[in-house]
Order: C-alpha cells, then sequence, then structure tokens
C-alpha cells in the first residue's frame, strides 16, 4: 500500500491510501481508504503528509503481521465436536454481495417497520435464498442448516414460516427494487423482452380451491395440481418480472398481465415482446397493439393461426435464401386485422385496426429431424392407446389421441371403449408435411430477417432459466399449500435465480455452474478461530474477483477475516456485466 495525492478541480488536495496489483500484464489501482483533505488535516496535524504516510506504513506492518505464519496445534486423539459448526460455506459471501446490492434488506426493513412480529424479515428471506442456492430442500432443513453460515441467523422454524406470509405481502416491492438496482448496475435494455410459462407440481393435493393450486396441462405430464408462472427476461438472460397464475390457467391468457406489472413498475414505454406460438393469439397481439407495443412470435402453419395462402407461401418451394447448411429463410409484408378491446385502447374504446405485419419462414433440416423422432414417440403411445384404451385418460394420452381414429373421452376423463380405434394414417401424413418449417410473425416490419430471428431465437434463455429453477434451484415439487406461502416460496427461488443470472452476466460462468462453485467454497475448522479451504478453481477465481474479494483464494484465514470479506462483499454490490468498461 502507498500513499497518493489527488488534487481536485477545487486545487484542494485529498490523501488516500491506495494499493496496487497485478492482474495478468496489467497493474491495476484501488482506494483502500481515504484520509482526508490537506487543509483540513493540518488543523489537527502538524504535517499531514508525514502522518498520513505513518498510516501507511502501520496498516503495511498490519498486513505484514497477518501474513506472519501461525502454530495451530493438532492432537492425533481429539475427537470431533459434535455439538459445533465444525464445516461452514463462504462461497455463499458472492450470493450475498449481490443480494446486497439488489436493494431486498431496506424493502425488508421498511415493511416490518410497526408490524408486531420479533423476528427479522430480512434474516428470513437471506436464509431462505441463500439454502436455495446451496442445497436446495425444504424450509425446515434449510432452518436446520442456519449453523454452517458466518452470518447471523437467530431464528426459530416458526419464524421461517410466519415470515413467509410476510414475504408474500412484500413480493412486489422486492421485485420492484431488485430491477432499479438492476438497471443501475450497468443498464438494462427492456425495450425488446422475453416471455414464456412454465408450471410447477406439488406433492399434495389441494382439499379445496386455494387460490393456485389446480389440476392443468402439466409441462412434465404429471397428473398432480400445479401452478403456472409466466416470466420476463432481458437480453442478457436476466428475470425482469414474474406472476404466478392458477394451474388451470391457459397459457395464452399470461402474458399482458406480466407484461403490464412490468411496464407500469418500470415506467418504460414501448417494448417488443418476444414469445413461442403458445402465446401467439388474436387477444394478446391486439392487447399489444392497443398498448402501443410490439411482438415477435412464432406461428403455427397448422390449424386457424395461419390461413391457406400464407401456408402456401411458407412451405413452398420458391423464394428462399439459403443461409447455410440445412438452413433457409425468407420473408413476406401483409396485413391483419385485429379487434382492440375497450380495456386495451389508448382512448378506451374498442375499435378495429388493420395493422401491417411481417412474416419470416425457416426451414431446418435438424428442426425435421427432431420433429420427426418427437413424433415417433407420439405415434407409438397412439398405437398403445389403440391396443389398450383402458391405460389413458384426457390428460394423459399426451397428443397420442390426434393420430387415433374415433378417440372420445368420457365426462371423467376416461377413453370410450365402445367405439372402434384406428391409426390415423391421413393424419401423420399432413403433420409430416410440416416437419423442419418455422414461421415467426412480428409487428416489427423495419427489422431485417436476421434481427428477428435472432431476438426469437433468444427465447432458449429464458427456457433455461426455468431449467435452472427446476433443476438446479428444485423449485418443485413445492411442499407449501397456502396461497401466501406458495408465493414466498417462488419468491425466494425468483431471487436465486436472478442472483445467479446476475453472476453468470458478470463471469460468463452458466448459472448452474455458479450454483455448484458456491457450494463447494467451503471450509474446515482448526484449531484457535482457525479455518481451512480445500475449493480452487477458475469458475471460483471469476466469481470471487467480480464482487471483489479475491482474498478468499486462501488455504487458511481466521473467523475475523472471513467476516470481513463478507462485509467487503457486501459493499461491492452487483458486478458489472464481464464486456462492461465502465
Amino acid at each position: 500500500m502507498f500513499l497518493k495525492r489527488i488534487t481536485q478541480k477545487s486545487g484542494r488536495t485529498k490523501l488516500c491510501v491506495y494499493e496496487s496489483w497485478r492482474e495478468g500484464r496489467r497493474t491495476r489501482q484501488r482506494t483502500v481508504r481515504a484520509l482526508g483533505y490537506v487543509d483540513e488535516l493540518a488543523a489537527e496535524h502538524d504535517d499531514p503528509v508525514a502522518w498520513a504516510e505513518s498510516v501507511v506504513a502501520e496498516m503495511n506492518s498490519e498486513r505484514e503481521a497477518e501474513r506472519q505464519s501461525a502454530t495451530v496445534e493438532i492432537h492425533p486423539m481429539q475427537l470431533v465436536d459434535k455439538r459445533a459448526s465444525n464445516r461452514r460455506n463462504a462461497g455463499c459471501a458472492a450470493a450475498l454481495a449481490v443480494y446486497s446490492g439488489l436493494g431486498i434488506e431496506p424493502v425488508l426493513r421498511n415493511h416490518s417497520r410497526g408490524r408486531s412480529f420479533s423476528y427479522d424479515l430480512n434474516s428470513v428471506m437471506r436464509l431462505l435464498v441463500v439454502e436455495r442456492i446451496l442445497e436446495p430442500g425444504s424450509k425446515r432443513s434449510a432452518w436446520s442448516r442456519r449453523g454452517r453460515h458466518f452470518f447471523r441467523c437467530d431464528l426459530s422454524l416458526d419464524d421461517v414460516y410466519r415470515g413467509m406470509d410476510e414475504l408474500a405481502a412484500a413480493r412486489d416491492r422486492v421485485v420492484g427494487a431488485m430491477n432499479r438496482a438492476v438497471a443501475a448496475s450497468g443498464g438494462r435494455d427492456a425495450s425488446c423482452v422475453h416471455y414464456d410459462v412454465t408450471n410447477y407440481y406439488f406433492e399434495c393435493d389441494p382439499d379445496g380451491p386455494d387460490g393456485l393450486r389446480e389440476r392443468g396441462v402439466s409441462k412434465e405430464r404429471r397428473p398432480l395440481p400445479i401452478v403456472q408462472m409466466g416470466m420476463l427476461q432481458d437480453s442478457d438472460g436476466v428475470p425482469i418480472s414474474y406472476r404466478l397464475f392458477r394451474g388451470n390457467t391457459t397459457d395464452g391468457q399470461t402474458m399482458i398481465p406480466v407484461l403490464c406489472d412490468m411496464k407500469a413498475e418500470q415506467g418504460i414505454g414501448r417494448v417488443v415482446a418476444v414469445a413461442d406460438k403458445g402465446l401467439n393469439n388474436s387477444d394478446n397481439i391486439a392487447a399489444l397493439v392497443g398498448r402501443g407495443d410490439g411482438f415477435v412470435l412464432s406461428q403455427s402453419l397448422r390449424g386457424t393461426r395461419s390461413d391457406g395462402e400464407t401456408e402456401a407461401w411458407a412451405t413452398s418451394g420458391s423464394g428462399w435464401t439459403t443461409e447455410g447448411e440445412g438452413f433457409r429463410m425468407k420473408s413476406m409484408q401483409g396485413w391483419k386485422t385485429l379487434h382492440i378491446k375497450a380495456g386495451d385502447a389508448a382512448d378506451g374504446r374498442a375499435t378495429d385496426v388493420r395493422v401491417e405485419v411481417k412474416w419470416v419462414a425457416m426451414w431446418s433440416e435438424k428442426y425435421e429431424r427432431r420433429a420427426r423422432a418427437e413424433r415417433a414417440k407420439v405415434i407409438e403411445r397412439a398405437r398403445d392407446l389403440v391396443a389398450h384404451p383402458g391405460r389413458y385418460t384426457r390428460h394423459t394420452h399426451h397428443g397420442a389421441a390426434a393420430y387415433v381414429r374415433n378417440v372420445q373421452f368420457d365426462d371423467d376423463g376416461s377413453v370410450a371403449t365402445n367405439r372402434e380405434l384406428s391409426i390415423d394414417e391421413d393424419a401423420i401424413a399432413e403433420a409430416e408435411r410440416y416437419d423442419g418449417y418455422y414461421l415467426i410473425c412480428t409487428s416489427e416490419t423495419d427489422w431485417d430477417d436476421g434481427r428477428i430471428l435472432d431476438a426469437y431465437r433468444e427465447l432458449w434463455r429464458i427456457e433455461e432459466s426455468f431449467k435452472v429453477t427446476k433443476s438446479e434451484l428444485e423449485a418443485r415439487p413445492a411442499f407449501v399449500w397456502t396461497t401466501p406461502r406458495i408465493e414466498a416460496h417462488f419468491l425466494t427461488c425468483y431471487v436465486a435465480l436472478v442472483i445467479l443470472r446476475l453472476l453468470q452476466r458478470a463471469t460468463g460462468v452458466p448459472a448452474a455452474r455458479v450454483r455448484e462453485e458456491i457450494a463447494a467454497m467451503s471450509c474446515s475448522a482448526l484449531d484457535a478461530n482457525w479455518w481451512l479451504f480445500d475449493h480452487r478453481t477458475d469458475e471460483s477465481d471469476l466469481i470471487l474477483e467480480a464482487v471483489g474479494i479475491p482474498e478468499m483464494r486462501r488455504k487458511n484465514m481466521r473467523t475475523g477475516e472471513v467476516r470481513a470479506l463478507f462485509a467487503k462483499a457486501k459493499r461491492t454490490g452487483i458486478p458489472r456485466r464481464k464486456d462492461s468498461t465502465a
């Protein structure tokens, strides 16, 4: 460390303690401590510069003393203390750095003011979020592992459960604070947002309607009650907003409410919504246009979504531009007539409008092979349905009935057994006509075809986010059943997902690997307040550097040093994106 004199524009000289280090071939510097202005320090010290130099010398001596070797006594016959926390996690310092930067704690502190409960609501949220990242499980298991942390967690199990009701009540303010913090951390382009919807199942049946858990079309093909979640993400893959819906809500009814929540909360103007064909319906398109927004939506070539003329154009052999081996595309301009409801119109009046749109058709050899492989599995189920109709119901045939003639379902959902069933070869041949073809419809007629395709392709990021929440964060099955606690459960999962995505944005390390690295950065108790660290990789180095605590790469540290690094990381806040120069 050294003393640096900084001359301000006003002519005043500021004295600061700086340190330098090498990062590859580059030398970097940062402020360790600001000592004050020379003119102000002169009132206390005869020679401010000499005093400052003595402070730097003292700090260097203290640091040098910390680097001296220490003697640790090893007793070969000593038993493990089963009452102590002999192993703790330190990697969660990275997660808590982002958690602090998201501004969640002030929101929960304000929410707690004037209320009668005595527990710390932020401690409830912090514990549930950290444990969701480290070792996903039940709320009881999260509470039982509270002793493995370097931060205080003086909570009873009842505090955790009661706190979930309060977290649900604070949900909107928490999500709002998070979005403001992300926007301030390096910019967020929300002019083009990606939307998708998924569902999560419960291991327990509801006793009756409870607001969210209902039986519906499960994306995991489970005959269990589910809850729907619609989520918006930006182009970096960082979630913007989410909302829960009853399990029997169709996908197409979820997008506009989530989009309206986001726009109202963030005060942004026109956005372009990108979504899959399940969200492409006349009500959604009319609502987007009526509210002044745009859309990039995939569109089915079969059924009523595409007229005969559009279908014939998209599957014809002319007009294609080859973009690479096994891939071609083309586009055309057109019009759509929409009925805009009064609630979606700027003037509050229902009206019919004719809007210009653009269609982009694509054919991919890879899509064709995938479609045929997936259909082969469905046809196999269809043949089994014909042979054993009693094995299937309206909810469990999973598309097989589309290729079976004369299939009908009774009132209880079971397949009617009084009909002669057979494979519908014509339906199979008709489906094969569209293998490999994709169609996108957009309001952005001035975008070139490549930009439209790139915007649509980014939907994989939100699909990956759902995969992270289900596989890595184990958001399902959910074991809570009241509506407030369901909301709180998914809020903690959402916060954990945002933290992982922001660390991914800053390091380039995939979110699933970020979670693994944070969980692996643990330490074991030695003697006399010393801890032994045993995990370090290139990825863990990137994570620690992103949150400003590269010192945690050390093999041995005292308890006080570890806690000091937690405090330092908390001041770092949200790390900037990897390619940011700010």
